[in-house]
């Protein structure tokens, strides 16, 4: 099997087949080889999206070394009003855009908000570069965390991200700023995570440490010192809901700016000082590892100049 580079587009992924494959029915290529998902599959048979030697053909057709094999993913993009908003692009490719989100900066369109979020930036930069593709996010910030967050282009590079993150070969790294001195400038926080029962009905979803919860790891690494505060490179193996501020508090150094959780703390910023900061993945169609970062935004620059002066 061998890529075709120039005739890869976001929509189509175009494959020349080799002696190794002769004999494979394009079912059995899709499925084992590229582990193109089921529901992918369903809608690639209805439009009669495969095609091999640019005519379509069933899916329990054999193939032969030579042939060039191409599916065809074209879809509706989503109805998003377009807005120009300001985030960041650090990452882009045919089937993936890397951005880093901004602070405060809702992720998609709800039944209350229609504007105003990432996903309306995103439509607006996609029709100004003349592309169309259905916004995927492949994972999920809160609306005060800020950076990087992935959009797959298509469902195939959306199921294999997923496939990724699933089977822990997506590596995400934050930094973040806690108050008090940690202990260790190296560790690990291995302590499960339970959604708190018998909360008020108008009081949303609280998380704590307790034996009864998913199993959740955090790895931390001080990255600088200040009086009152550190500054926290934290990576994490699992992805529970807000794993690193429940971990952090636990530990006894709450989250700045998180007064969901340490309600009583001083007001030196608008939200909880946490970033994400790098992530790494393999590329959907390509293979290849991909590492991107995402900088500081001006609120935790500021924040962290502050704490500095403070000594």
């Amino acid at each position: 099997m061998r890529l075709i580079p120039e005739e890869q587009t976001c929509d189509n992924i175009v494959i020349h087949i080799e002696a190794l494959e002769t004999g494979l029915t394009v079912k059995q290529f899709l499925r084992k080889q590229w582990q193109v998902s089921g529901r992918l599959l369903t809608r690639l048979k209805k439009e009669e999206g495969v095609r091999l030697n640019e005519k379509w053909v069933p899916f329990h057709h054999k193939m032969n070394a030579g042939d060039v094999l191409r599916l065809i993913m074209k879809e509706e993009a989503c109805d998003y009003i377009p807005q120009p908003l300001p985030f960041e692009v650090v990452y882009e490719d045919m089937d993936v855009m890397v951005v880093n989100k901004p602070p405060r900066m809702v992720t998609h369109p709800t039944t209350n908000l229609r504007d105003g979020t990432l996903a309306n930036g995103i439509m607006h930069y996609m029709i100004d570069r003349g592309e169309n593709y259905k916004v995927r996010f492949v994972n999920r910030l809160d609306m005060d965390t800020s950076g990087v967050m992935i959009i797959a282009k298509n469902a195939f590079s959306h199921h294999s991200l997923m496939l990724q993150m699933k089977d822990d070969q997506t590596i995400k790294t934050y930094r973040v700023l806690v108050w008090g001195q940690l202990s260790e400038d190296i560790g690990t926080i291995d302590a499960p995570i339970y959604r708190q029962e018998n909360l008020p009905e108008d009081e949303p979803p609280r998380r704590i440490v307790d034996d009864r919860g998913k199993h959740a790891i955090s790895h931390f690494q001080v990255e600088e010192r200040y009086e009152s505060a550190t500054l926290v490179k934290v990576t994490i193996e699992t992805g529970r809901t807000h794993q690193i501020r429940v971990h952090m508090k636990h530990l006894g150094h709450p989250v700045i700016g998180d007064y969901f959780y340490e309600p009583d703390q001083p007001h030196l910023i608008e939200r909880q000082a946490l970033h994400a900061a790098e992530t790494s993945f393999y590329q959907p169609r390509m293979g290849h590892l991909i590492q991107v970062k995402a900088d500081f935004p001006k609120d935790l620059i500021n924040l962290k100049q502050r704490l500095k002066n403070s000594n």
